[in-house]
């Protein structure tokens, strides 16, 4: 018999780390890892989603913070009137009617006009001429200050640019006073807050060639408060086309509708105006002015 052939005996070969973790584990090995895996992923979506909460909550609660500090701006509270308005509040007289303006130095005080020139089922009950108090001369900060620096963040103002450069005005100030007189250079202008729709209007304010002011007639039409002019005592109200008088000696004039600005936050009007002017208050020293 020949030499035979000598073959070596066949050895499986040694599985590699790689070909070993891809061999699959028995079926119930993995369902109890899933099984196992469920509690697990609930609890730390559960988790996520309490600390989202509390992470806005906290966020909530800073700005709540923010909004409750004091700023400090000057003069904007409403003077409070405690006269009880005359049952007779509006009444006719002849062919003019009268409405109650307020108590002054002792005696009652009356807006008069046509008869027939306002439906007083159209305007609220009286709380007194000037109860609300317009701005008429407006104190700023320009380019920083101790309020321009209190003011949060995110509290809502509306600006308006113009020729002179641009200054931005509080929304927390526009709701106490509701009016502001404002001279921007030579350009007389009248800003505007209406209440029940929280839009503020700034109208021109000449007439004539002469500035006219307006303060706050102690009425509202609907939402939108009734005006009175220092030098004529007529009455005014927001229109279509403008601040219009619906009143008194200068009923049917209009005073023209500039621009209609809106609500921005005060960190976004800082950094693209940061040499403007911000309105802090309002300067009650020099009393009302006239026409």
């Amino acid at each position: 018999m020949g030499e035979a052939e000598l073959i070596p005996p066949s050895v499986p070969p040694t599985p590699s780390p790689a070909t070993r973790s891809r061999r699959k584990h028995p079926l119930w090995v993995q369902i109890l890892v899933g099984l196992a895996m469920v509690p697990l992923l609930g609890y730390i979506g559960l988790t996520g989603k309490t600390i989202w909460g509390e992470w806005n909550s906290l966020s909530r609660d800073q700005v709540r913070v923010r909004e409750s500090a004091v700023v400090g701006y000057l003069e904007i509270n409403p003077d409070i009137s405690y006269a009880a308005s005359p049952d007779d509040w509006f009444h006719d007289e002849g062919n003019d009617s009268v409405l109650w303006a307020g108590w002054k130095n002792g005696k009652n005080h009356w807006f008069r006009f046509d008869r027939g020139d306002v439906d007083v089922r159209q305007l609220s009950m009286p709380m007194g001429r000037d109860v609300i108090r317009a701005v008429d001369f407006p104190v700023y900060e320009q380019d920083g200050g101790d309020r321009w620096e209190r003011v949060p963040p995110e509290a809502p103002v509306i600006g308006f640019e113009h020729e002179r450069g641009s200054t931005a005005y509080p929304i927390r100030v526009l709701e106490k006073v509701q009016v502001v007189n404002e001279q921007v250079g030579d350009r007389p202008v009248l800003l505007v807050l209406t209440p029940g729709v929280m839009t503020v209007t700034i109208y021109e304010a000449t007439l004539d060639g002469r500035r006219i002011t307006l303060g706050h007639g102690g009425y509202f039409r609907g939402y939108r408060p009734v005006l009175y002019d220092r030098g004529t005592q007529s009455l005014w109200s927001e229109g279509k086309d403008g601040m219009v008088a619906v009143a008194g000696p200068r009923k049917g004039t209009t005073l023209k509708r500039i621009a209609s600005p809106a609500v921005v936050a005060w960190s976004d009007w800082r950094e693209k105006h940061p040499e403007g002017r911000l309105l802090v208050g309002a300067d009650r020293s020099k009393g009302l002015p006239a026409d």
